[in-house]
């Protein structure tokens, strides 16, 4: 034993991030014996993300929401296309904006009270082969290692994960499908202080996006940019948000910076093997067109805990059996990963001209209706149509 730490237990979870933290909440719910490691002296710091995602009511069906959690909530976004079309969608409650380090703190926090037990300092180094209905797992903490047999290990240890590969999973991120990003907390709340901002296209950044959240407790702003991994040779990442940052926002003083990636691939083709998932940013569940991913890593946690619950229910927690918790993932998110992915790739693959056109039907769109839409350019809205009945029907079983 080390650090508090049993030599067994039924569910190991690697990483307290939210994915990692709802399925450990869960699973403890349950009445299954759960060990959520941390490799960090503290949940959620560094903050790596954006801080965008739903809305408050979706957030509360995985634990009770504090309002410390919540710096804002969002009622629309606004785009700035190509061709200096500027589309203004409004929806109340559409989502919010977080402050992550009390947000994964609280999490975990409720992971524990459920009866989890929660280590800090806690670094899995390696997954072992699924023997005799198990797997061990070596964790590093202060006091030195030792190995843990665990009945099922859940893989949450985010975009650097390495779990899966300990498993024998293809967890690989290929760069064409990964997205890096850079942020600058500004001293200052932008106008828009209860919306998303994006500039997206020609004009600015194709492969990605420049983003402006606001966080309107704090009177701060989330400002960066996230791009496909560029090739050889193209504009530095931070150079290219310091420039847009100038021209967005001229001398907006910077408090802090932050840099990250982010799998836009969609979900991986295998996230089970026996006695093993993965669930949140470490299996992909990210939204390919946003790069977001705290939404689909609540909803993984809560899936992956409910299988696992079955298996032990059944006495089975093969590969074969866990392969519902994949399924599970695909019908809640993954199939609208995949048609966001198929739109991506359409969407940068356009000209100037066309993502002109795209944004100029989406504008009408929105201000107008559909019937306004296709009126204005009935050949863009013809080909946007057929691009989401493609993206829709190829997603179908």
């Amino acid at each position: 034993m080390s650090n508090g730490i049993d030599s067994s237990c039924d569910v190991l979870v690697i990483g307290a991030g939210p994915a990692g933290s709802v399925a450990a909440a869960d699973c403890a719910s349950a009445g299954l014996k759960t060990l959520l490691l941390e490799k960090r002296p503290v949940v959620g710091i560094p903050v790596r993300c954006g801080e965008a995602s739903t809305s408050v009511a979706r957030i509360a069906e995985y634990a009770p929401v504090r309002d410390e959690w919540i710096e804002t909530e969002l009622n629309g976004v606004v785009f700035h296309g190509t061709g200096g079309h500027v589309v203004r969608y409004d929806k109340k409650d559409l989502g919010t904006v977080l402050d992550r380090t009390k947000f994964d703190a609280g999490l975990a926090e409720h992971a524990r009270s459920r009866g989890a037990v929660l280590a800090l300092r806690a670094q899995a180094k390696d997954v072992g082969p699924a023997e005799n209905g198990a797997r061990r797992v070596l964790v590093a903490t202060p006091e030195g290692e030792t190995e843990v047999r665990a009945r099922v290990v859940i893989g949450a240890d985010g975009v650097e994960a390495l779990s899966g590969e300990w498993a024998g999973l293809r967890t690989r991120q290929l760069a064409p499908h990964t997205c890096s990003a850079i942020e600058f907390k500004l001293d200052m709340l932008i106008p828009e202080s209860d919306r998303l901002v994006l500039w997206q296209g020609r004009d600015t950044v194709n492969d990605g996006y420049i983003w402006a959240f606001p966080k309107a407790k704090s009177k701060t702003t989330n400002f960066g940019a996230g791009i496909l991994v560029p090739k050889a040779g193209a504009p530095n990442i931070a150079e290219l948000t310091e420039e847009w940052l100038e021209k967005l926002y001229p001398g907006a003083r910077v408090l802090s910076r932050c840099g990250g990636a982010a799998p836009v691939s969609g979900t991986l083709e295998q996230t089970v093997a026996d006695n093993f998932l993965l669930a949140g940013d470490s299996a992909h569940h990210t939204n390919p067109l946003t790069g977001g991913g705290i939404a689909a890593a609540l909803a993984a946690g809560r899936l992956a805990a409910r299988t696992i619950a079955e298996g032990f229910r059944e006495g089975d927690l093969s590969e074969t059996f866990l392969r519902r918790y994949h399924d599970a993932c695909r019908d809640a998110f993954g199939r609208t990963h995949e048609r966001y992915f198929r739109m991506r790739r359409a969407l940068l693959a356009m000209d100037a001209r066309d993502q002109s056109r795209f944004y100029a039907v989406m504008k009408a769109a929105v201000e107008r209706g559909k019937a306004a839409a296709f009126a204005a350019d009935p050949a863009m809205a013809l080909r946007m149509a057929s691009l989401a009945f493609s993206a829709f029907w190829k997603t179908r079983d």
